[in-house]
Parts: structure tokens; C-alpha cells; sequence
């Protein structure tokens, strides 16, 4: 029995830990996780996400001039280069396969830099116009549920206008208006 006493002795007995140093990893899981998710973000997901959907590159008109045939538009420089506007209002199309009873309608800007950019929209615009209801037309209900439907229809639209215009006059375009009834 004494040999038995030794060894529960000699054992030695892991004290268990006292006050602050039990909550010491919990403490650095909640403190740590939201900073660690916070950094992820910022500095890893969202460059990415800027990078991936254009860099982050947005034209800016340089002077505005009243402009004809129902639009408006915002004139550069006389050499190519600056670029212009010229904004679309209120187009409303049927949206395909809704027996004609939904609608899209949409306001949007189109940007080019040519130098003559705003006489070719002006003499092209029941052109510009016709193309964009085409594409807002070719749209289901079930595309516009995409979350990504201004991007393709973006894409879409700018394709669709250097068919029509046999050139790359509109170079990209943004939507100010964006409504499916």
C-alpha cells in the first residue's frame, strides 16, 4: 500500500485553470474571427470583386450641351479621346413570352470618345433606339431574375449597337433607370 501511495504521489496534478485564463480563448475567438473577416474582405474579396465587374473605371461627362432628338448629351473636346454622353430616357419594351403584359423600362447613358460622337447618336438615334428595344425586348422574365442581368444586358447592348452603327461608337453604356413592371 505504500508503493500505491507513491505513485498517486509521484503523479503529477494538472491544475485547472483559475479565473481570466479559462476565458482567454474564448475571449481571442470572438475578438479575433470578426478582425480576421473584417481584413478578408477588404483587402482580399472586394479588390477582386471591383477587378472582376471593371476595374472600377467610370467615365465622367466634361461639359454639358443641351442636346436634340429626346436625349441629352454631354460634349467633350473636338479630338477623340475625351469621352461624351448622350442619355436615353424612358425606354419601354414588352418583355418576351409575358403575353405583352410586363414591361422593362430603362434610362441609360451611353459614352464614346469619337470626336464626331455626338452628331452620330443624333443622326442615328431611331437606330440607337430601335437596337436597344430589340435586346430590352429579347429579355424573359426569368433573365431579369439573374442577378447579373445589367451586366449581360449591358454587354448585349453595346454589341448590338456597333452591329447597327458599323462601328464602335458607344463604347459602354450605364443604366440610371432600371424597372420591370
Amino acid at each position: 500500500m505504500a508503493k500505491e501511495a507513491e505513485k498517486t504521489d509521484a503523479a503529477p496534478v494538472a491544475a485547472a485553470p483559475s479565473g481570466m485564463a479559462a476565458w482567454m480563448p474564448i475571449l481571442a475567438v470572438v475578438v479575433l474571427v470578426p478582425v480576421i473577416s473584417f481584413a478578408m474582405a477588404e483587402f482580399v474579396l472586394f479588390p477582386r470583386l471591383v477587378e472582376r465587374l471593371g476595374g472600377g473605371k467610370e467615365a465622367t461627362p466634361a461639359v454639358a450641351a443641351p442636346g436634340a432628338g429626346g436625349g441629352e448629351s454631354h460634349g467633350g473636346g473636338e479630338h477623340g479621346g475625351a469621352m461624351q454622353s448622350y442619355e436615353f430616357t424612358n425606354v419601354v419594351s414588352n418583355l418576351s413570352g409575358s403575353m405583352k403584359s410586363r414591361y422593362i423600362k430603362v434610362s441609360f447613358t451611353a459614352y464614346g470618345s469619337t470626336p464626331d460622337f455626338q452628331h452620330v447618336v443624333e443622326q442615328n438615334h431611331a437606330k440607337i433606339l430601335d437596337t436597344a428595344l430589340s435586346v430590352l425586348g429579347a429579355m424573359t422574365l426569368a433573365d431579369l431574375e439573374d442577378a447579373t442581368v445589367k451586366n449581360r444586358m449591358r454587354a448585349n447592348m453595346v454589341s448590338a449597337f456597333e452591329t447597327t452603327l458599323r462601328g464602335r461608337v458607344i463604347e459602354e453604356i450605364y443604366f440610371s433607370e432600371f424597372v420591370v413592371q
